[in-house]
């Protein structure tokens, strides 16, 4: 009888802790809402310290301690005088009471192992002060871990039992019951597949976040949401520390008012990668945009995301203690995400919704970049266009005719088959006539000879010159045989004969030569050929002349 009241004793736990569970030992302080000073901490704990110490081998014991991110924190001290050594975690993860999936399986497994080692073996938890909600998850996930408690919502509740009313509300603005217990069934599917637990984080897009039935927080039933998105860099896997992924710019252009009557669901683009353990806030902003209430915060690991979807009612998300009759009974809040091709580059979104502007400008530039390629045309300007449009094809520095050929093009092709039709007679007689002139007057067969090396510079002028020469010698006293001809020509040979006609198509000729598309194609050509025959044109007139008296 002495022996099993000895062996109770033993099992009683010192003064000043608390057994959750078999060897699992937790300071009382951590369930009060008193806080010690810093002069009552060392002799609270090092009281505690010395009872266990004088049952059990200092070796049999594990310390952790929730510092909340505390380096060489006071309580370490004092452990560390007793020689002991306590493994700290924080408090918080990005405001939410937490621990992120890693931090937890480090924790879990490091209670595990020490707990199988012996029976004699125990845990000694501690947490600073406002550590106690994330003290609770964490003693509830040990609880599922090691099977002592099989749902994961009476093994949260049992652990509140130990606390007294109002204590998660005094650490805590939001109730984080909703991430704690899915943070409790990541753990809990542990059991399914041990192997693969905890699985790897998954790279994700977070495209849009979809809230159907909106609340009410502006007391006219709307409400102006912005939206953050915390986590660690995806594109930097050995960087475990949290940063703003995506944050929503307080401009009318990003932020509106959605209101029951007139919206049924909000819609707010994101589309920005995430990986890890993610936490979205969405709060609501006044007209000014200067106050801020939170409408609901979640807390989620992109490793359990199933379906790309992720999908929450008003009970699954963490809201102020005080506001759940804000929301409809049949809100939900859709997250909607997209795989990541590992082959594409991903540009991660700047700490402002301004990302979504920027990866729009970048695709933009990028798909401009592709346009402006051209297949391998090379890139005209516009001045240069004009240029080469309006250079001839043999770079004929003569602007008249440049300006004809653009004008008139239709009239030179047109034009040109019935010149060389009737050309030959015309040109001839026209040659005949003239010959006189261009034996006397040297400079007229100098300009026939500059007229034939530049063909398309404006044969009008040259016939415009011809013609004065002929008009000319015509008038002078030297040509009397030329002009007895003509005249005899025209008295002699009545309406109908042979000499009006070709008197006629030389009228024609003349006329159809101070057009400029008549003659640039038909006198240029055959200009030194009916030079040479100049002299047989000239028997012909005689003949003509013979006849006529």
């Amino acid at each position: 009888m002495s022996l099993y009241f000895r062996r109770l004793f033993n099992r009683r736990s010192p003064a000043g802790l608390v057994e959750i569970s078999s060897n699992i030992l937790v300071f009382d302080q951590c369930f009060s809402m008193d806080m010690l000073e810093e002069d009552e901490l060392k002799p609270y704990i090092g009281g505690i310290l010395k009872q266990l110490l004088a049952r059990y081998s200092i070796d049999s014991l594990m310390v952790f301690n929730f510092e909340g991110g505390k380096k060489n924190s006071q309580t370490a001290r004092i452990f560390s005088g007793y020689d002991m050594s306590a493994m700290g975690y924080p408090r918080n993860y990005e405001g939410c009471p937490l621990l992120t999936l890693e931090m937890i399986h480090h924790f879990l497994r490091s209670s595990e192992s020490w707990l199988s080692l012996s029976q004699d073996n125990f845990l000694l938890i501690h947490s600073e002060h406002g550590g106690w909600p994330v003290l609770a998850f964490a003693l509830a996930a040990l609880l599922v871990y090691l099977r002592r408690c099989k749902d994961e919502r009476k093994a949260l509740e049992t652990i509140h039992k130990y606390a007294p009313p109002g204590l998660v509300e005094l650490y805590s603005p939001l109730n984080p019951a909703p991430s704690h217990l899915r943070y409790l069934k990541y753990v809990s599917r542990r059991h399914k597949s041990p192997e693969l637990w905890p699985p790897a984080d998954r790279m994700l897009n977070l495209n849009c976040a979809i809230i159907r039935t909106v609340p009410n927080f502006d007391g006219q039933g709307g409400c102006r949401p912005i939206f953050r998105i915390y986590g660690p860099d995806p594109l930097a896997p050995n960087d475990s520390s949290a940063k703003v992924l995506f944050s929503t710019p307080k401009t009318d252009d990003f932020v509106q008012l959605y209101t029951q009557e007139d919206s049924e669901i909000i819609k707010i683009n994101i589309r920005c990668p995430v990986r890890g353990d993610i936490v979205m806030e969405c709060v609501s902003v006044d007209e000014d945009f200067k106050h801020e209430v939170m409408v609901f915060r979640v807390m989620f690991s992109t490793a359990f995301v199933e379906d790309n979807l992720l999908l929450l009612d008003r009970d699954q998300i963490d809201i102020l203690w005080d506001t759940k009759h804000r929301f409809p009974v049949d809100f939900r809040v859709e997250v909607i995400f997209s795989e990541i091709d590992a082959t594409t580059s991903i540009h991660t979104s700047e700490p402002s919704s301004e990302s979504e502007s920027n990866h729009i400008t970048d695709a933009a530039s990028e798909q401009n970049g592709l346009n402006n390629v051209h297949d391998g045309f090379d890139v005209i300007s516009m001045q240069e266009t004009e240029i080469s449009n309006g250079t001839p094809e043999h770079n004929i520095p003569d602007s008249r005719s440049v300006q004809t050929s653009q004008m008139e093009p239709e009239n030179i092709h047109s034009s040109a088959p019935e010149a060389e039709s009737v050309g030959p007679t015309i040109q001839d007689r026209e040659l005949s006539v003239d010959a006189p002139k261009f034996e006397d007057d040297n400079d007229a067969i100098a300009d026939t000879s500059s007229s034939q090396e530049a063909e398309s510079v404006g044969p009008t002028s040259q016939e415009d010159e011809l013609a004065e020469n002929a008009s000319a010698g015509e008038e002078s006293e030297g040509s009397t045989t030329n002009s007895t001809a003509n005249s005899d020509a025209q008295l002699a040979d009545p309406p109908g004969t042979e000499a009006d006609a070709a008197t006629a198509e030389h009228s024609d000729a003349n006329s159809e030569s101070g057009s400029p598309s008549g003659s640039a194609s038909s006198s240029s050509p055959k200009f030194d050929e009916d030079t040479e025959e100049a002299g047989t044109a000239d028997a012909e007139v005689q003949s003509i002349e013979l006849e006529g008296s």
